[in-house]
């Protein structure tokens, strides 16, 4: 318990308000300035101060990188007042279960995703002949028989027990002017192949959250890795919000992409979904980074560890 006070009073008390309407901060990458106190690592955080709340969007690969860039970074865990986790990639959440060792009443936004996070699922379990359970002993059969043969809801614990949690599928304004966009991967998931899916195998897509976050200049959508890809999740955003989008922040995931798809998509940010101002990070890859520079050119933001994003 001391121990656990002591590790609290060390980090500073600050106000969670900012200058200008909204600040993202990069609190966990691997790549950035040399900046005192912090450690590049792969993986994905961002503190957003807006309006009076601080959001923590995902949380790193290691709890205790996770805490100490904190630390540098003088934000104070204990006065975070949201978490939206992405998705369910240990690169985005581990650092949660640092901040639940000292805010552990903070509320967690989670997509809908039982097979990472635990999120409930309604699971077929009587089988292709659920009459069958009329004909055995009921001490063989799923819950005595008493759960019907549709399908049951299993429940889990999740990732994050006695957290208080919440899943999300739809989208959904958590806070003022903060609304959560969910999709669905469909180049990502859990594969699977059993019957009825041993001729078709079908991929289970992993479900993700976006954040976007209102502001007079437009909608600053702030993504995680954009497994849907960000063209889908900016449509999804723009569907759903009826704004444009200012500012697109986080991992892009365009690691695998040649040039040529690179360029065209660069332009279709610009001219197609009307995307003013671009900040990758994470996961958006090398040449990613270099095209989308040339392409926005004044309107590219830089976003490494430790760099703070005004608007």
């Amino acid at each position: 318990m001391f121990a656990l006070l002591a590790a609290m009073a060390a980090f500073p008390t600050v106000s969670s308000a900012a200058p200008s309407e909204l600040s993202i901060t990069n609190a966990y990458d691997a790549f950035g300035k040399p900046l005192p106190g912090l450690t590049k690592d792969f993986g994905f955080s961002a503190v957003i101060r807006y309006r009076g709340k601080t959001v923590l969007f995902d949380a790193g690969t290691s709890a205790d990188i996770f805490e100490k860039n904190l630390r540098a970074l003088k934000v104070d865990p204990r006065k975070i007042d949201a978490v939206v986790v992405s998705h369910g990639h240990h690169d985005h959440i581990a650092g949660v279960d640092f901040l639940l060792s000292v805010n552990p009443k903070v509320k967690i936004y989670l997509p809908k995703d039982f097979f990472a996070l635990g999120a409930p699922i309604k699971f077929p379990f009587a089988g292709p002949e659920a009459e069958i359970g009329k004909t055995l002993p009921t001490e063989q059969c799923y819950f005595d028989c008493t759960k019907g043969t549709a399908g049951l809801e299993v429940a889990s614990t999740g990732r994050f027990w006695k957290a208080n949690v919440e899943y999300v599928e739809a989208v959904r304004e958590i806070l003022p002017g903060v609304t959560l966009i969910p999709s669905v991967s469909e180049l990502m998931g859990t594969f699977m192949r059993y019957p009825p899916n041993d001729k078709e195998p079908r991929l289970v897509g992993m479900p993700e959250l976006s954040a976007a976050f209102t502001t007079e200049k437009g909608e600053v959508l702030v993504v995680g890795c954009s497994h849907r890809s960000v063209e889908v999740i900016i449509k999804s955003a723009r569907d759903a919000l009826k704004r444009k989008i200012h500012l697109v922040a986080g991992g892009l995931h365009l690691i695998p992409y040649d040039r040529a798809y690179l360029t065209a998509l660069a332009a279709r940010l610009k001219k197609e979904h009307g995307v003013e101002t671009i900040a990758p990070a994470h996961c958006t890859g090398l040449l990613a980074f270099a095209i989308p520079r040339d392409a926005f050119a004044t309107a590219y933001r830089f976003f490494g560890l430790g760099e703070t994003l005004q608007v």
